[in-house]
């Protein structure tokens, strides 16, 4: 059990004693009018939640009381209750002693009353000490104050927490908690920035310079500086004790990479809308492989590679040649970051919105309507467009945003999906009517700008696998033309930050847009790789016509006029209102059936039959007639275990005659199914 739980099942005092105790591991103490007493280490501690000065300042009476004995004091002092937990050097109290002004009570339980003498003599004390204890709420730094009550009994000095990659989301979350916020008017998107402009200074000076954001100290005080605006702290209180729990600045070794991890600790809307997902330096070293193993082993040099999304660069650090390489991004506090850390330090850098900048109102392309585009980049452009002699080509390596517009909640398997009114309203759109529901997706957006104006480039990509195989994107199929070289799969859980279990894909294709004869693919298959980025396996992903998926196999009744009541399980009307459309009946209707989607992410959550209506999008009335054909639907979509490799994969419709045995089999094993939600009943009376 771990303290926090142990305080909150605590009745009394006695309790709450017991509870540090333990987590402390504490050997040799005793319990006087010092509540815990080692000889490293004294305790006040108190049933309820009380102000750390205050038991201070009962405590240091103890320790005055000791001092004028002649009895050894300990190096460190604590005071704890149920909720929160302080330590400091008994040093920092030891001038208090000295100061006659000071009005002493004459006992130690005389200053838990709140008269005016008590009053006056805890405002004195924390005059001394208020400056150097730091304090631990358990809820939130349980770790941190058992870390520096059990090095201070260890070592005889406090030892500060180190910053660590492994941390770092962690350190973030307190340093808001306890510095951002008292940084007025702050937009949430630059905490980041702040906050490495903090831990990677030593509080002399800074340890990595020309970083976006800037620390200064005014007096002493902590003064923040980011794009011309300064930021006070309202309170420095919090600051203090921040800095009295954690080492600064990090070891040299992890600070190039936790500047990289910037893109963890942005909002993750932001991450969503900028693509800002930290490709794991594994899974990069496996891409590199592949684009050997397809592109020569010499791609590096023979190829200008652009990545218009590139995030702090991490794609990038891999590569041998970085004159070679072009890296621009919406954020420029990323190119900023990049540069302080040293990142790819041949490479050019700028900034670019590659969905809006340099495209007219007729969707073309035209460079001088912001002069962003270095010449380098623009005259490799030009040439490997012509297919110039001699031209190098080019290559788009990138992990673009995956942000969608108009839609919110969740995607497949759990990938988040954010919400953007904006996403459908940039420039990169207004060639894009044709695409349908695809073109709301910004990765789409990506692609189709790179293939105007990169028809005959190598499109390198993270993604998932939507515009592979999602029914949805079957319009951008049609339209967008590329020739499929290799690619790999693996799970979405080596992702941080990305929820569910479906599979990532790195794709290569070789555009040939301006072929308007190329067909499109019928299937790709990639390798498999584990968790631990081994390759276990090949897998094919496959380019179905929606009217050949399983969902249109079926026959849907049409409603008639009766009203029926739908229900959410066997007997029970639904509450809801959204999307429930099971309102009306049909010819012979029997019953209602649940089949979302035909893709098996839907599939174990998404499939159930009812007594009743309950046809949400992709439902239907079952009836005499197409019974046999929910049965083998609802069969099949529930005996096919998901896994994260199987979640985007689409069920097809039956290729031959289906066996009567085999009908009957799925009928009896539907009805004796747990997600068989009807039930019969005769006879029953409609009473008012």
């Amino acid at each position: 059990m771990s303290l926090f739980d142990d305080l909150q099942v605590a009745k009394t005092e006695e309790d709450v004693k017991d509870a540090y105790v333990r987590a402390l591991g504490l050997k040799k103490y005793s319990k006087n009018l010092v509540d815990i007493q080692t000889k490293e280490i004294w305790f006040e501690a108190k049933e309820s939640g009380t102000s750390p000065i205050a038991m201070f300042a009962q405590l240091l009476f103890y320790v005055k009381v000791a001092k004028d004995k002649g009895e050894q004091l300990p190096p460190f002092l604590a005071v704890i209750d149920r909720e929160k937990a302080a330590i400091m050097e008994t040093s920092n109290a030891v001038p208090m002693f000295k100061d006659k002004a000071i009005n002493w009570p004459k006992s130690g339980s005389k200053v838990a009353f709140k008269d005016k003498v008590s009053k006056e003599f805890v405002a004195k004390v924390s005059g001394y000490v208020s400056a150097h204890y730091v304090v631990y709420d358990i809820d939130k730094y349980e770790k941190e104050f058992v870390h520096a009550a059990k090095s201070a009994i260890k070592s005889g000095k406090i030892i500060r927490v180190d910053i660590t990659p492994d941390s770092l989301r962690q350190v973030f979350d307190r340093w808001i908690d306890m510095v951002g916020r008292e940084l007025q008017d702050v937009p949430e998107a630059d905490y980041a920035l702040l906050f490495f402009a903090d831990i990677m200074h030593d509080g002399k000076r800074a340890a990595i310079r020309d970083l976006p954001a800037r620390l200064l100290f005014d007096e002493g005080k902590p003064v923040f500086v980011l794009n011309g605006t300064t930021y006070d702290l309202a309170n420095d209180a919090g600051y203090r004790n921040f800095w009295a729990i954690y080492h600064r600045p990090p070891e040299e070794e992890f600070r190039t990479y936790l500047l990289e991890r910037r893109d963890s600790l942005l909002p993750l809307d932001e991450r969503s809308f900028k693509g800002a997902f930290y490709t794991p330096l594994k899974v990069v070293d496996k891409a590199y492989d592949l684009l050997t193993e397809t592109l020569g082993k010499n791609w590096q040099q023979n190829y200008i590679v652009w990545d218009m999304c590139c995030g702090v660069g991490n794609l990038e650090v891999k590569h041998s040649n970085h004159r070679n390489i072009f890296m621009s991004t919406l954020d420029k506090a990323d190119i900023d970051v990049m540069k302080a850390s040293h990142t790819c330090v041949a490479a050019t850098k700028f900034q670019y919105d590659y969905l809006n900048d340099d495209i007219d109102e007729f969707g073309q392309i035209d460079y001088s309507i912001t002069n962003k585009i270095p010449q380098e980049l623009r005259t490799a452009i030009a040439d490997a467009k012509s297919k110039k002699r001699g031209a190098k080509k080019v290559l788009v390596l990138m992990n673009p945003p995956y942000a969608e517009a108009m839609k919110s909640g969740k995607a497949g398997g759990g990938a988040r999906t954010e919400s953007k009114s904006g996403v459908a309203d940039n420039n990169a759109t207004i060639r894009m009517n044709e695409l349908g529901y695809a073109s709301r997706e910004l990765f789409v957006q990506f692609i189709m700008r790179i293939s105007q104006e990169l028809p005959n480039s190598v499109l390198a990509m993270f993604s998932t696998l939507k515009y592979v195989n999602a029914p949805n994107f079957e319009l951008f199929r049609e339209h967008w033309r590329a020739d499929y070289s290799s690619g790999f799969v693996f799970p979405s859980r080596l992702f941080e930050g990305l929820t569910g279990n479906f599979p990532v894909d790195f794709l290569i294709w070789k555009l040939n847009q301006s072929d308007v004869k190329a067909s499109r693919f019928d299937s790709i298959e990639t390798i498999i790789l584990d968790d631990n980025v081994e390759r276990i396996g090949r897998k094919s992903f496959y380019n179905v016509p929606s009217n050949k998926l399983l969902g249109e196999w079926i026959v849907r009744p049409k409603p008639n006029a009766n009203i029926i009541v739908p229900l959410s399980n066997a007997i029970t009307p639904a509450r809801g209102t959204k999307d429930v459309r099971g309102t009306s009946g049909a010819v012979d209707m029997i019953g209602g059936m649940m089949s979302k989607g035909s893709d098996l992410q839907n599939a174990s959550t998404s499939t159930a039959i009812f007594s009743s209506g309950y046809a949400s999008a992709g439902g239907f009335r079952l009836t005499k007639q197409n019974l046999w054909q929910a049965a083998v639907v609802f069969s099949v979509r529930r005996l096919i275990r998901p896994t994260w490799l199987n979640d985007r994969d689409q069920f097809q419709q039956p290729n031959k005659p289906l066996l009567d045995e085999f009908k009957g089999d799925c009928l009896i094993w539907m009805l004796f199914n747990g997600s068989n939600l009807t039930a019969g009943a005769d006879g029953l009376v409609v009473t008012a």
